[in-house]
């Protein structure tokens, strides 16, 4: 969906169209858009919402009010995963309490799962079989399930004549509890994509946030903003998870490296697959770096190394080349013929390469290893937005 905003203060500087959720590429030029209609707060709500596009119907009521645009864009991603069934029971729960502000939908898209609803009267087997699994956490035994009687659950429930009547559907709150887990300033905990590390830092507004990199630099920096950090020294991680090989966060002393680095780092190996993955762990112990920097560096020059996997001596380089790289023709009744050890010896010449528990890596840029880990000047911390780094 689309939500166009603007300053309703000053209608004449125009209107910012921005796609929800915002993707991570358009993070900052979104935000950049808003900027320059002097909205787009941290926490205030400060975006009028002309006009919301292609946005599930009960989302319309939101036309025409004052919105927080992190706020909109959180509950966006956290709606993004609904099911069909999910929306219908979001949209019916909002007009059966009567729900009409953003806060109050985002705790509803995280609690409103145990509800029950009915689109569709004409199956009651599969009516009745969603109900139970609603008042029983979500999951039963599958030889349990396969033995309900459906409809005739579908039927009890409906002759408790509990069901309230919406324009999405009749809903059943079966206890629903709104549970307040956002509050204003720092989102629950949502991984909305698979995220490389999971922090939980201390706030002195919501006590534990829980951040999930990589994210778009300027997200972060909102993000710690709305926890009410305004200086990275004051930043204290309590705890801490990395998906990361295990190469990276064994060399890393995470409470050091600044939090950008560190989503420096996880934004340049996010993208990588299994391979590049184990190919980087093996560059890591060839390269013995000490920083996040030098990481991240080494991750995104991985195209200068080359490695061959398992290698362990010169005749298995040797062998690698001459029967696997396809860079000759090999010949199977010549393979007593092949010294490849020798071959190894020769080819290996002024290259700078070494044996690690992963295989074999070779360096082939045309920097030295420590200029390659350097640190460039514009690398270096500097004022990001109103956080002081």
């Amino acid at each position: 969906m689309q939500v166009m905003l603007c300053n309703r203060e000053h209608p004449e500087y125009g209107v910012a169209t921005i796609p929800l959720p915002i993707p991570d590429e358009e993070y900052a030029h979104c935000m950049g858009l808003l900027e320059a209609l002097e909205i787009g707060d941290v926490t205030a709500h400060d975006c009028y919402l002309d006009q919301i596009i292609d946005a599930p119907p009960i989302l319309d009521m939101l036309e025409k009010t004052m919105v927080n645009i992190d706020e909109l864009d959180f509950l966006a991603r956290s709606m993004d995963r609904f099911t069909d069934e999910e929306l219908a029971k979001f949209q019916c729960m909002t007009v059966a309490r009567g729900y009409k502000d953003v806060m109050t939908l985002i705790n509803l898209s995280f609690c409103c799962e145990t509800s029950t609803v009915i689109t569709d009267f004409s199956d009651l087997e599969a009516v009745g079989k969603s109900h139970y699994m609603n008042i029983n956490g979500g999951g039963v035994p599958s030889d349990v399930y396969r033995q309900l009687n459906g409809e005739g659950i579908a039927r009890e429930l409906i002759a408790g004549g509990e069901g309230i009547v919406t324009p999405y559907g009749v809903i059943y709150e079966n206890a629903m509890r709104l549970e307040p887990l956002y509050g204003g300033n720092s989102f629950p905990p949502y991984a909305d994509q698979a995220y490389l590390m999971e922090f939980e830092i201390d706030s002195p507004r919501d006590g534990g946030v829980v951040i999930f990199l990589p994210q778009p630099e300027k997200r972060l920096e909102r993000l710690i903003e709305r926890a009410g950090i305004r200086n990275l020294a004051d930043l204290n991680i309590s705890s801490w998870h990395s998906d990361l090989p295990d190469a990276i966060y064994t060399c890393l002393d995470v409470q050091r490296e600044g939090i950008f680095e560190l989503n420096r780092l996880c934004s340049a190996a996010h993208s990588m697959d299994e391979a590049q993955r184990e190919k980087l762990s093996a560059v890591i112990l060839y390269a013995e770096p000490k920083y996040a920097m030098q990481i991240r560096h080494l991750a995104e020059n991985l195209d200068q190394f080359y490695f061959i996997p398992g290698a362990t001596d010169l005749g298995d380089y040797g062998r690698h080349m001459i029967k696997e790289s396809g860079h000759y023709e090999y010949d199977d009744n010549l393979d007593w013929y092949y010294d490849y050890e020798q071959y190894a010896k020769d080819h290996l010449k002024g290259e700078s390469y070494k044996f690690c528990d992963g295989g074999l890596v070779i360096y082939r840029g045309t920097l030295s290893l420590a200029e390659l880990m350097m640190e460039e000047p514009a690398e270096q911390e500097q004022m990001m937005g109103g956080i002081e780094c």
